[in-house]
């Protein structure tokens, strides 16, 4: 089995498998498929702008390229800040232990903009953290699937169907009092002006 996620409060150490949720494996899927005269699937294909090659599925991929024409490996893609300089690398927390927070307001899950979520499968769940989440309280972790340059937040929370670690990036809203006008947005971009001389 794949690592899982590790978590600590003080000495007590809790360890738990995943097994991502899909929206098709939650409530199934349909597919509509086009078929040819003799009853076969048709297959999606796209001729290039001169109208000389047919491009069918599978066919273009993602890359990237330098100036010359040179593919550039994915391995040696980086991220970089506003700046151009090189972001740091986040490790995968898989397997790793990490310090769990809370329990934590409700109210700040409302906050995650929600990317993934994970049935959790207990491997050795501490008793108090057990009680803590069975009574409806939830718990926050830091979590990356995979060495990214974006760390992720997970909340811990459980529901009759079993645990679940909801994974995403906190993006609180802004909330404004009734009456008040709405915040200044700064654009820099100003290359979206109109300029009235045209006219």
């Amino acid at each position: 089995m794949a690592k899982g996620i590790v978590v600590t409060q003080g000495e007590r150490v809790s360890q738990f498998g995943l097994e991502k949720l899909e929206r098709a494996r939650l409530y199934g899927s349909r597919r509509r498929v086009a078929l040819g005269p003799d009853g076969a699937p048709c297959g999606r294909g796209q001729l290039t702008d001169d109208g000389q090659v047919l491009l069918r599925a599978g066919m273009t991929a993602q890359g990237y390229f330098t100036a010359d024409g040179r593919q550039v490996e994915s391995a040696e893609l980086i991220g970089v800040d506003a700046a151009g300089l090189p972001l740091p690398l986040v490790s995968s927390t898989l397997g790793v232990a990490q310090a769990l927070e809370g329990p934590v307001s409700a109210r700040d899950l409302l906050d995650l903009s929600i990317t993934a979520v994970y049935r959790l499968i207990p491997e050795s769940l501490d008793d108090a953290l057990g009680a803590a989440l069975a009574a409806g309280q939830v718990f926050r972790v830091a979590f990356n699937y995979r060495p990214d340059y974006r760390a992720e937040t997970a909340y811990l929370v459980r529901n009759d169907a079993g645990l679940f670690a909801l994974v995403g990036t906190p993006s609180p809203a802004a909330w404004l009092e009734p009456q008040s006008p709405p915040p200044l947005v700064e654009d820099d971009d100003a290359s979206d002006e109109l300029d009235f001389d045209m006219f």
